[in-house]
């Protein structure tokens, strides 16, 4: 009987899967075929796009294609990608809503129950959005200020002690990129749970994960074990159907010595991290604010104060998506600002004057009233989440219309999967003035009337319509404070002077380490 099954699992079932995949092809059942690939591979198989986010390069590498290809490219068997802005609405737009809806893909990243950001059932999302969007509205992050600077203060300390190290060693740096990281995830925690993180206060991410069973381990570096497991889920999520999916998970996750391996354990570890913060937020009622975390709208109505009687694992998953969507978008784009303003001199020096003139010069943090209506500052922010967007590659929604769909002009079939890949429309040379170029100017430039209606319209850093990212007011709210107070107070240069900052995709786009040398500031 063993024999049996063995024998089906290494020679029978890969047979008929390389035999169905070869029939769907030659069968051609959504007209896809007509379509350019990057290579046959990418036609047959999801093995091209899986490699490419292994590789944590999807959105360049889907770019590079459609530069080759041009606007339409089949990426996966079922799978387009619409380089083409006139697919923004028709795809993610409020009309879009009966055509198309959440693809496969997320189905793949599921766990024990749906997160708001991955349910494709239309009234299961707006239920978690009822009690979820609460926590992201701008009101709700604007009155968390003083969480906010509570934890920023913290990251300046880290700063200081930087600087004065310098004092003793000038070649001394600070990786920017994982205090950013740091400080988000200091602040989500407060807010959503009341729950002190301290990583900003200890210069380290080291942390506490439970499992269901209550036992408590160690984890070495919570943002690594977190992007880590990001990369596995999503790169084996882009099996295009579930067969594919479950025979691969089923290869990759043989023993725990191969899960190790290929870091599909972090994934695990992140949920038993969010698992112990939500156990601990439970147990202890929020040990700092117990009354107005965001976490307080997942156990009770606010308007009744009725419990929702939530399951364990469902409160668990909201954690995840609250510590997630909350903390490692703003850390993004906070890093890819700084470096831009770095990299841009002309752009620095006309963002420092801005604020030079809206901050008094012995100010320690900028308070939000004082800066939220900095144009250029604004500017900057946006044209930063622009050229690096934190969800730069497209997301996958599958037509579910049984007429199909007309996208940019073109007919799709029922069961296609089509994405707008937001890291390439960003970069059209026909909606923007030298597209690959860092320049904030372009959001205040009257002269340009229609490349400003362009980035109105078009650039779509956390998409659009009904499934928009919920963490973007948290990322724009805390960049405009900390970006403003960091160029107000501090110096930074870069330790050799063509140094680049690498981004590694996973879901989100992740900055690589971003070594730099900074020093206080002197007014002449």
């Amino acid at each position: 009987m063993i024999s049996l099954l063995l024998l089906s699992a290494i020679v029978i079932f890969p047979c008929a899967l390389v035999f169905k995949t070869l029939w769907d092809f030659f069968r051609d059942p959504l007209r896809l075929r007509g379509y350019p690939s990057p290579s046959i591979w990418a036609a047959l198989t999801p093995l091209w796009l899986m490699n490419q986010s292994f590789r944590e390069r999807r959105s360049r590498a889907i770019y590079e294609q459609h530069k080759r290809l041009g606007d339409v490219v089949r990426i996966a068997p079922r799978h387009v990608s619409i380089n083409d802005p006139r697919a923004i609405k028709d795809i993610y737009g409020h009309q879009a809503i009966d055509k198309v809806n959440k693809d496969v893909f997320y189905t793949h990243l599921k766990g024990e129950h749906w997160d708001i950001v991955q349910v494709p059932d239309r009234g299961e999302h707006t239920r978690k959005r009822k009690y979820l969007a609460h926590a992201f509205a701008l009101k709700t992050v604007v009155s968390m200020e003083p969480v906010i600077h509570e934890n920023a203060s913290r990251l300046l300390q880290g700063i200081e002690r930087h600087c004065d190290a310098r004092k003793l060693d000038d070649t001394a740096t600070i990786n920017i990129r994982q205090w950013f990281n740091f400080f988000t995830l200091d602040v989500i925690a407060d807010m959503a749970m009341g729950i002190k993180l301290g990583f900003c206060e200890t210069g380290s991410d080291a942390s506490w994960a439970e499992t269901k069973g209550g036992n408590v381990y160690p984890l070495k570096s919570t943002i690594d074990t977190l992007q880590q497991g990001v990369r596995y889920s999503v790169t084996l999520a882009q099996g295009s159907s579930e067969r594919w999916h479950k025979f691969l998970k089923s290869l990759l996750e043989i023993n725990g010595y191969v899960k190790r391996l290929i870091r599909a354990q972090d994934a695990d570890d992140f949920t038993n991290f969010s698992l112990h913060k939500v156990k601990t937020r439970i147990e202890n009622g929020g040990p700092d604010r117990p009354s107005n975390d965001f976490f307080g709208n997942i156990l009770e109505d606010p308007r009744t104060g009725e419990s929702r009687n939530l399951p364990f694992m469902e409160m668990v998953i909201d954690g995840i998506v609250l510590l997630n969507a909350g903390s490692d978008t703003t850390a993004s784009a906070l890093t890819s600002g700084i470096y831009f303003l770095m990299k841009t001199p002309d752009a620095l020096a006309k963002l420092r004057q801005e604020v030079d003139q809206a901050l008094p010069p012995d100010t320690m943090l900028a308070p939000y009233n004082l800066v939220k209506d900095l144009r250029y500052l604004r500017a900057c922010i946006d044209e930063t989440l622009r050229l690096r967007p934190p969800i730069a590659y497209g997301l996958q929604r599958q037509v579910t219309a049984p007429e199909g769909i007309t996208i940019a002009g073109r007919h799709f079939k029922q069961g296609t999967t089509v994405a707008v890949p937001t890291f390439a429309v960003h970069r059209r040379e026909d909606l923007y003035v030298d597209a690959e170029r860092y320049n904030p100017d372009r959001w205040l430039d009257t002269s340009n009337p229609q490349q400003i209606k362009n980035l109105v319209d078009f650039t779509i850093p956390f998409s659009q319509g009904p499934r928009a990212c919920l963490g973007r007011n948290i990322a724009i709210v805390e960049q405009q404070i900390l970006i403003s107070t960091l160029v107000h107070r501090y110096d930074f240069e870069f330790v050799h002077p063509e140094q680049e900052l690498k981004i590694f995709e996973r879901f989100n786009s992740n900055p690589g380490p971003m070594p730099v040398r900074v020093s206080r500031r002197v007014r002449s």
